[in-house]
C-alpha cells in the first residue's frame, strides 16, 4: 500500500469522513506524502452530521480540509428524480468540484476511497471516476472492504456509517430540499436520543424508522416524543422496522 502511496505530491482526496475514505487519509500521511487535501463536498442531501465529522476526523489525522457547499445541485433533475443513474450524477458534480479545487491547490492528484470489494458490484459512481480520470488506490493496493475495517479497528480510528439522505426514499421519488430537511431533523431528534444509529425511510407518507436491535429500548422510551416530532412536520404515521437496521450498499466513501 505505501509503494502506491508514496510518489503523490499533494493528493487531494474526496473525503466523506467514512470508512474508506478515513483509512485512505490515513494511508497518505503514513506513506510520508508532503501535502494531503481533505476535500468535503456540502450537498443538501448530505446530513449535517456528516460534514462535522469529516472536519473532527480531518484534523485528528493532520491533514488540510477544504469544505465544498453546492446549493445548486438541487437544480439537477437527474439527481432530484432520484433515479438509478442518480449516484452517477452526483458523483459526477462532486468529482468536477473537488478537480476544481485540486487545481486551485495545486494538487497533482484526486483520489477516492473505493475499495476492491467495490469494484465487484454495480455502482453506477464508479463510471463517473473513470471518465474524470479520479484515482483509486485501494482498488490499485486490492485492499478490499474487509481488509479496511480491520485496519481501522486496529488503528483505532473513527469513522462514520452513514449513507447520503436520497437513500431514505423509494428510487423513482422526487425529493425536494423540504423532504430532505424533515428527515434530517427526525434522524437528528433519534440520534440524540443515545441511538447509534438511525435511518428514517420515506414512503407516501410514512415514515419508518431502523436502528440496531440492541437500541430499540431507547426508541420505545421516547416513542411520544418521535410521534408528535414526526407528525408535527408533516408525516401521517410512524413506523418501527422491528428487523432492525439492515444496512446499505449505498455508502460514503
Amino acid at each position: 500500500m505505501i509503494r502506491v502511496l508514496k510518489d503523490y505530491r499533494c493528493p487531494a482526496v474526496a473525503f466523506s469522513g467514512g470508512r474508506d475514505s478515513t483509512f485512505l487519509l490515513w494511508a497518505l500521511k503514513r506513506a510520508g506524502v508532503d501535502r494531503v487535501m481533505a476535500v468535503t463536498v456540502d450537498f443538501p442531501y448530505i446530513p449535517k452530521r456528516v460534514v462535522a465529522a469529516s472536519e473532527e476526523v480531518a484534523r485528528l489525522i493532520g491533514v488540510d480540509h477544504i469544505i465544498i457547499r453546492d446549493e445548486k445541485v438541487m437544480k439537477e433533475n437527474e439527481i432530484l428524480r432520484n433515479g438509478p443513474l442518480r449516484c452517477y450524477f452526483c458523483k459526477l458534480r462532486m468529482m468536477s468540484l473537488i478537480l476544481n479545487v485540486a487545481e486551485r491547490e495545486g494538487c497533482d492528484a484526486v483520489l477516492d476511497g473505493t475499495n476492491a470489494s467495490d469494484v465487484r458490484e454495480d455502482r453506477p459512481g464508479l463510471r463517473a471516476l473513470k471518465e474524470l480520470g479520479v484515482q483509486s488506490p485501494l482498488v490499485e493496493a486490492g485492499i478490499t472492504e474487509g481488509e479496511v475495517i480491520s485496519l481501522l479497528r486496529d488503528l483505532n480510528l473513527p469513522y462514520l456509517a452513514e449513507t447520503c439522505l436520497l437513500t431514505r426514499t423509494p428510487p423513482g421519488r422526487e425529493v425536494s430540499l423540504d423532504l430532505l430537511k424533515r428527515i434530517e431533523y427526525l434522524e437528528d431528534f433519534v440520534l440524540r436520543a443515545g441511538v447509534s444509529l438511525v435511518r428514517a425511510r420515506v414512503q407516501g407518507s410514512e415514515v419508518r424508522i431502523e436502528v440496531p436491535p440492541g437500541d430499540m429500548h431507547k426508541i420505545l422510551e421516547i416513542r411520544d416524543e418521535i410521534l408528535e416530532m414526526a407528525l408535527s412536520r408533516g408525516f401521517q404515521a410512524v413506523t418501527l422496522d422491528l428487523m432492525g437496521y439492515r444496512g446499505s450498499k449505498l455508502v460514503l466513501i
